[in-house]
């Protein structure tokens, strides 16, 4: 592999307006008393109060509002996105097992845009190869890839979920296709690394696209 490499870079935007620190418990108070302003349309408050919850990592919390919020949106499109971040919460907790019940409870759903329903297939590949099913997440991640092939992450679980198979030179090239994707992150990188590592016998086919990869991250 001595073709030259291209590299894309996602960074997430800079928040507009000026920054005000709250502390957790600041910040909690300041979000409930918006819920309790909205009882007319309690929604956005909910949505917002449940992505709080998840970020501080307070789950049963997220759950318990997502839960809310689901049995106020009659459509489909927003409860799939609700659905996904039940799934989100729990791997964040380490039950991957749980986040793969939310994730197919999504995907009954079947959600028409394009960053939801990308995600939703992604992280039910990651989640199963995360309990060991690496050829169903393998299925999910291609998925994920044919409705957006230009994000880096289901590149990189598709590589994982390879690696679980035993397909290794399969499972090099989507680690630097996902690089490519997004030199921005290196978890793909440092998954090359180690698998070239395991694998020495990859090194000649690879060693030049590794160090593309390294100039493109650095």
């Amino acid at each position: 592999m001595d073709q030259k490499l291209d590299f894309r870079f996602s960074i997430p935007r800079a928040p507009v307006g000026p920054l005000v620190a709250l502390s957790n418990h600041e910040a909690e108070k300041v979000l409930l008393k918006k819920l309790d302003e909205s009882k007319a349309d309690p929604t956005q408050a909910l949505w917002q109060l449940a992505q709080f919850y998840k970020l501080s990592k307070q789950h049963e919390k997220a759950l318990e509002r997502l839960r809310q919020l689901m049995a106020l949106l009659p459509d489909p499109e927003k409860q799939a996105e609700c659905v996904l971040t039940m799934g989100q919460a729990m791997e964040q907790v380490g039950d991957y097992a749980a986040a793969v019940r939310y994730y197919k409870e999504a995907l009954v759903l079947e959600p028409t845009g394009t960053f939801t329903w990308y995600f939703i297939n992604n992280n039910l590949g990651f989640s199963l190869n995360t309990l060991g099913q690496f050829a169903e997440g393998e299925t999910y991640c291609r998925k994920a890839m044919g409705i957006d092939p230009k994000r880096s992450n289901a590149h990189k679980n598709l590589g994982i979920a390879l690696v679980g198979q035993g397909r290794y030179q399969d499972a090099a090239g989507c680690f630097v296709v996902a690089t490519q994707a997004n030199a921005a992150d290196p978890r793909a990188l440092g998954l090359l690394q180690d698998l070239l590592k395991q694998h020495p016998e990859l090194e000649f086919e690879f060693q030049g696209a590794l160090e593309c990869c390294h100039n493109g991250v650095s």
